[in-house]
């Protein structure tokens, strides 16, 4: 293998050039990760392809990507290399900067079009910032025409460091380039998560060493280790190579030697940072400088390429010691290991290290750059700083990055002498901590910051917003968060300026009148919506409309949402992401693609807050295909995050699909427990959408049980049948469901009713599905002559697989109503799939009840012999089996779709086949009937 020799088993030697002249740098126990890197090497520079380097500090992921890297040259491919900085993650398109520096000059060869978006992006022009997708197709284009000369292979190692916008288009290219002759080789520190996908490329981990590979680096480094210490050693490493070759360099000559005892424990962290600081402190006060500037300033884009080529002298000694390197192509300073590179910060003097910040500002190619340093440079409040960074957490706020714009606007405080601009950066700090970011109890003390710095803030629409969202995700004090809202808004001013603040309040105003639940809180909304309109962005107006009212969402607004949905394929702004599912929740336009996104960037350390909504609807959406395993999973997993960051009223949101699941598959327990827990919280806050909530779930739990009077009065509960009020936003997915209830419970002329208003709000219009339901509904309510023409479209459609529950209730409600006009044979097969489908959802209930229609229809699933009760007709049977469970006979009828009276003269006939004369004695006379009947 070329630029590799084998030394002996399991330890390689790599042998290589350094800056301070020749040197060996040993790979000790990485066999199979070099050979698996030498084979996707020969994979890459043929048809290109991509691999991702994972495991934990110091176990030699840099040194591998090194000798890839010499090997790609050796096979004759061109190198590009990047290393992500802990202190750049928020420099947009720092990574990509510094991985395609060296090739700059190749840039004017591109299209206009792709030359220009990569020139924004990497700071060399100025321009509106190109889309993901632009931005990914000008990168592609140009690492093809790269790559037609000679193969090309990216190296990017500290993937956990590189800014979140290089990241994201990394992660594009990784899934776009084969056939390109490129290879993407990439490394990340097991434990940090970043913006990448890592289920995208093949993962390649590097475990601890084994013990014997282990004892061999030992020995190599330290060959003159007593065993018993060498044991000790070898013990405390825990097979981490960096620490092998570290812990031993703190110990005296007599310890080595076994003849000093060595202390109780070694800790690893703290030792080797103590011995980092040690090796870098011995180098000459020119070389700390030099790799301060490179500690704070490396990969954000600066000018330190230069400085680092004409500082050969001073590095020298670094080179010389194994602490840094220079990639001589790029004229950039590598850092052997990270620790290094936290050991030449920590050393440094406050005073060295404000001027190195000072230095790299000057050299800043960008504002936000140059905002980052000069803000670490400054020695007390600084307004023009402070306004800068403010302007750079506006920027991160639009790329949806919340958790950088929160620090971004702390230290912007910090800075701020004015008290009204401290108070503002600490407002929209804490809205955005308890919005969107998941902190919540931060969030209360900001507020408190904001009051201190400037009393008069209160009265301002920024801090009545985060309030108000504090309020809202915290306590659920719905009432007051609305009330100071609302009067904030009808005090600003509408204007451009104020655009940003004023959509947010609303957003905010939004969710309280949802949770809220009462008509009086949607007007001054809907008054604030329609005055403000022209200031607001297309995805909040619509969310307002169809989120808001979805009854009356108008078909252009649903074109306009269409066409948003479908530009969210690349989109990794969060805030958008949510706020387009939002608007398409109640209409079937929930972008699942999309929300997967954010829901894992959420749980990654991104937006918490926005996370569970995402997980919410995510679940819902699984719970409404049939989905039903993946629904649980994704709400249990909302829930907890709920309950992790202290999201009370959001909680409720996440257990909304679990409790339909359990309404579904007869988990009534669960369902008694959580809406208990439910309106004991929500009732006193006046959360009154938890009543609709509820009623839903016991109207689904009801049918279920074949309650039909009840469920009945909980839909009509949540708003009278024939009726669709504003606001009423469940209301378009209980179509069905409130059809359902009323035929079973005798109240038809409202049924019918519901259907003609459904048909006159055009439910059917907004999406397949309403349009399922609404066709569902007027089947049920159908007359004995025309109902057959009604369903069989429907259970015949294949399309209506999409939607299994109301598929299979609606087979069952067609299989019962043929059973009822003696149409046996026919009503079999609806019978039979109505039973599979409850059956592969897990809704035991709704499955038993098809299979005791089925056993009506005369159908037997094995054969029996004469006996007591052998003269039961089918029905008699299942009317006795329900009986003998204490059901009454109003109850059994409702089931059944029989009079009650009907129900009494099966009863009247069974009791004297069975041998008894009251219902108290049916359960044991079935069960004597059964033991009595022929085994199969």
């Amino acid at each position: 293998m070329p630029g590799l020799r084998p030394d002996y088993a399991g330890v390689l030697v790599a042998d290589h050039e350094s800056g301070g002249g020749a040197a060996e740098r040993l790979i000790v126990g990485r066999a199979p990760e070099t050979a698996a890197l030498t084979s996707f090497l020969r994979t890459a520079v043929r048809e290109g392809g991509a691999q991702l380097l994972t495991g934990d500090p110091g176990m030699g992921k840099t040194e591998l990507l090194n000798a890839a890297a010499r090997q790609a040259e050796s096979m004759g491919a061109r190198v590009l290399r990047a290393s992500g900085s802990e202190y750049e993650t928020g420099l947009s398109f720092a990574g990509l900067h510094q991985l395609m520096l060296p090739v700059v000059e190749t840039l004017p060869e591109l299209p206009g079009h792709h030359r220009a978006a990569l020139a924004t992006a990497l700071g060399l022009d100025r321009g509106d910032p190109p889309s993901r997708l632009a931005l990914t197709s000008a990168l592609l284009d140009w690492l093809r025409r790269l790559s037609s000369t000679a193969p090309l292979v990216l190296v990017v190692d500290d993937l956990q460091w590189v800014d979140r916008p290089s990241v994201v288009v990394l992660n594009l290219v990784a899934r776009r380039i084969g056939g390109l002759r490129v290879g993407l080789l990439l490394s990340q520190r097991t434990g940090h998560e970043s913006f990448f996908d890592r289920a995208s490329v093949p993962e390649l981990a590097l475990p601890p060493l084994g013990d014997d590979d282990a004892l061999s680096l030992l020995r190599r480094r330290h060959p003159n280790l007593h065993s018993s210490v060498r044991h000790r050693i070898l013990a405390d490493a825990g097979g981490n190579p960096l620490a092998l070759i570290e812990l031993p360099r703190s110990l005296t000559a007599a310890q080595e030697s076994g003849a000093d005892f060595l202390p109780p424990t070694l800790p690893l962290s703290v030792r080797l940072t103590w011995l980092f600081e040690r090796r870098v402190s011995a180098l000459p006060a020119p070389t700390r400088r030099l790799l301060l500037l490179a500690a704070l300033g490396d990969g954000d884009g600066t000018g330190l390429t230069e400085v680092v080529a004409g500082s050969s002298a001073d590095l020298a000694p670094a080179e010389v010691s194994g602490l840094a390197s220079v990639d001589r192509r790029a004229n950039r300073l590598l850092f052997a290991h990270p620790l290094i590179r936290s050991a030449v910060v920590d050393l440094a003097t406050a005073p060295e290290r404000r001027a190195a910040h000072q230095r790299l500002a000057r050299l800043a190619a960008g504002q936000d750059v140059r905002a980052l340093h000069l803000a670490e440079a400054a020695l007390g409040p600084d307004d023009r700083v402070a306004h800068l960074l403010v302007e750079v957490a506006d920027a991160a706020l639009e790329r949806g990055d919340t958790v950088q714009a929160v620090s971004l606007l702390l230290r912007a405080a910090d800075l701020t002498l004015d008290p009204s601009e401290k108070a503002r950066s600490l407002a929209q700090a804490a809205y955005i901590g308890a919005n969107f970011a998941g902190t919540l109890a931060g969030a209360r003390a900001l507020l408190e910051r904001a009051r201190t710095a400037d009393p008069g803030v209160t009265s301002t629409l920024q801090a009545s917003n985060a309030a108000a969202a504090h309020l809202l995700n915290s306590e659920g004090d719905i009432d007051t968060a609305h009330k100071m809202l609302v009067s904030a808004l009808d005090h600003a001013d509408p204007v451009p300026e104020h655009a940003s603040e004023l959509e947010e309040a609303l957003r905010t105003l939004m969710m309280i009148c949802t949770f809220g639940g009462r008509p009086e809180l949607w007007k001054p909304f809907d008054e604030a919506v329609a005055r403000l309109a022209p200031l607001l962005t297309a995805p909040f107006r619509l969310a307002a409309a169809t989120f808001g009212d979805p009854v009356r969402s108008a078909p252009e607004q649903l074109r306009e949402l269409d066409a948003l949905v479908a530009g969210l394929d690349e989109e990794t702004n969060a805030i958008l992401v949510v706020t387009v599912a939002l608007a398409g929740q109640y209409v079937d336009r929930v972008p699942r693609a999309a929300l997967e996104r954010a829901a894992t960037e959420g749980t990654s350390g991104g937006a918490v807050a926005l996370a569970v909504q995402a997980l919410i609807m995510l679940a819902v959406g699984a719970f409404l295909e049939g989905r039903w395993e993946e629904a649980g999973a994704l709400a249990d997993e909302g829930i907890a995050l709920c309950q992790e960051h202290g999201y009370e009223i959001l909680v409720w949101g996440a257990q909304n699909p679990r409790m339909l699941l359990a309404a579904a598959r007869g988990d009534f327990e669960y369902i008694a427990r959580a809406r208990a827990r439910m309106h004991q919280w929500a009732i006193p806050r006046n959360a009154m959408a938890v009543r609709t909530f509820t009623s839903n779930i016991e109207g689904l739990a009801a049918l279920t049980q074949g309650r039909h009077q009840d469920a009945y009065e909980h839909y009509t509960s949540i708003c009278p049948l024939g009726t669709f009020p504003p606001h009423e936003q469940v209301t378009v997915w209980t179509v069905m469901d409130a059809v359902e209830a009323a035929v079973r419970s005798g109240h038809g002329d409202e049924a019918r009713a519901h259907v003609r208003a459904a048909a006159k709000a055009d439910l059917a219009g907004i999406s397949p599905r309403l349009r399922f339901l609404c066709e569902a509904s007027a089947a049920l309510v159908a007359d004995d002559d025309s109902y057959p023409d009604l369903f069989e479209p429907l259970v015949c459609d294949p399309g209506s697989a999409r939607w299994p529950f109301p598929l299979a209730r609606l087979e069952l409600a067609y299989g019962e109503r043929l059973r009822k006009d003696r149409a046996m044979r026919a009503a079999r097969p609806h019978l039979e799939r109505a039973g599979r489908l409850f059956s592969d959802l897990g809704a035991t209930p709704w499955a038993e009840r098809a299979e005791a229609a089925l056993h009506a229809t005369g159908q037997k699933r094995r054969p029996s012999a004469a006996g007591p009760g052998a003269a039961l007709t089918p029905q008699e049977r299942q009317i006795a089996e329900l009986a003998a469970t204490g059901m009454t006979n109003r109850q059994i009828g409702e089931l059944l779709s029989l009079s009650p009276r009907t129900v009494g003269a099966h009863l009247y006939r069974v009791f004297p086949k069975l041998g008894i004369a009251s219902r108290a004695a049916l359960r044991d006379a079935l069960t004597d009937m059964s033991n009595g009947q022929a085994s199969p």
